[in-house]
């Protein structure tokens, strides 16, 4: 059974929420603790590697195991947020995404000890999985790392510290336009408040299309290949983020001009 935690910060879990839910007895009512299973970056936000050892030395105290999802892991080691290997000595398992961010085919690969890998290859076995020839997709996967992400552990030399720094550029357009975002921008992605901007998904949606940009809801993920061609998509996405808010002023010139009209026929 799985029991979800909504961070009391809005952010991140800290070990207080930890505390807070965990279960550590042996009552026959309770569901027993057995692993933790983090998300980092989760929304594009960073768990700090702090609030991470926390977790981690309580876990281990206690007997219990560590998992990290760790698809967007690349993106918290790019930010400087802490190594990846500083992250994965946290954790028993960790899981890592080559397509998220890094832009190779297929998908994930899980890193733990020997003894717990021979048992997921078991595990994975019996549920009907496997790869032949995995050469060709283990060699994407490679290029992927040591170019996308980086040959060192924090992201040296790799492109994803400069989609970081874009989205953090196309969070401040916003927010200079009187825009409001959902969520602090760490990594790469850009959290837009269309409520609060009076915009709904299909005119994003359309307002992209017109500019020759994919945009469908609020969630801006910058990857790599948007920042190689900034140059393009950077004036489009400011023309869109003005429309929206020229839109804005006058749907409440009109709507504060119809009110006062209905509080002079009131008045009379």
């Amino acid at each position: 059974m799985v029991k979800a935690i909504v961070p009391a910060n809005g952010v991140y879990l800290t070990l207080e929420d930890i505390r807070a839910n965990v279960y550590l007895d042996d009552d026959v009512h309770t569901c027993p603790t057995r692993v933790i299973s983090l998300e980092n970056t989760l929304n594009g936000m960073v768990m700090p590697l702090v609030e991470v050892q926390r977790i981690s030395a309580f876990a281990r105290e206690n007997g219990v195991k560590m998992h990290c999802d760790g698809a967007r892991l690349w993106e918290a080691a790019a930010s400087g947020a802490g190594t990846l290997v500083e992250f994965a000595a946290c954790f028993d398992t960790v899981s890592l995404c080559f397509s998220k961010g890094l832009g190779a085919p297929i998908g994930s690969m899980l890193v733990g000890d020997k003894a717990t890998i021979k048992h997921a290859r078991w595990v994975r076995k019996s549920l009907g999985g496997g790869l032949r020839q995995a050469g060709v997709v283990t060699a994407a996967a490679r290029v992927a790392v040591e170019e996308t992400f980086g040959k060192g552990p924090n992201g040296e030399g790799g492109l994803l510290r400069e989609s970081h720094g874009l989205a953090k550029e196309i969070a401040k357009m916003w927010t200079d336009m009187g825009g409001k975002l959902f969520h602090p921008v760490d990594t790469n992605m850009v959290w837009l408040d269309l409520n609060d901007a009076k915009c709904t998904s299909d005119r994003i949606h359309k307002l992209g299309a017109e500019a020759g940009l994919k945009l469908y809801h609020n969630r801006l993920v910058i990857h790599y290949q948007i920042y190689q061609n900034r140059e393009f998509v950077v004036p489009k996405l400011q023309s869109i983020f003005r429309a929206i808010f020229d839109e804005k002023s006058k749907n409440e010139a009109v709507f504060d001009g119809a009110s006062g009209e209905r509080s002079m026929y009131q008045s009379r």
